[in-house]
């Protein structure tokens, strides 16, 4: 499943940059002899040409989301530096 969060239309370029939650995308878990591994969720972007879906379509656009294969996960490991009690 994948949940968008965020769609920039660079017109100069013309690209589009989706970011979205993607499921089982990272691992969580490395496996044991007795288990298997386990994957999580992500926050992740992808950038393609914005001639090759109708982005304002919300269905066509979730659709042809779904056949990209390259997403690439943003690190956001340090989005609790500036927490005030850590």
């Amino acid at each position: 499943m994948i949940q968008i969060k965020d769609i920039s239309i660079d017109e100069a370029k013309q690209v589009v940059t989706v970011s979205a939650v993607i499921e089982d995308v990272v691992l969580t878990y490395a496996g044991s002899y007795y288990d298997p591994p386990e994957y999580g969720p992500a926050l992740c972007t992808t950038t393609f040409g914005a001639d090759c879906v109708n982005v304002n379509n919300e269905k066509e656009l979730q659709d042809f989301l779904e056949t990209v294969d390259y997403w690439e996960v943003v690190d956001n490991s340090d989005y609790y530096d500036d927490y005030p009690y850590s």
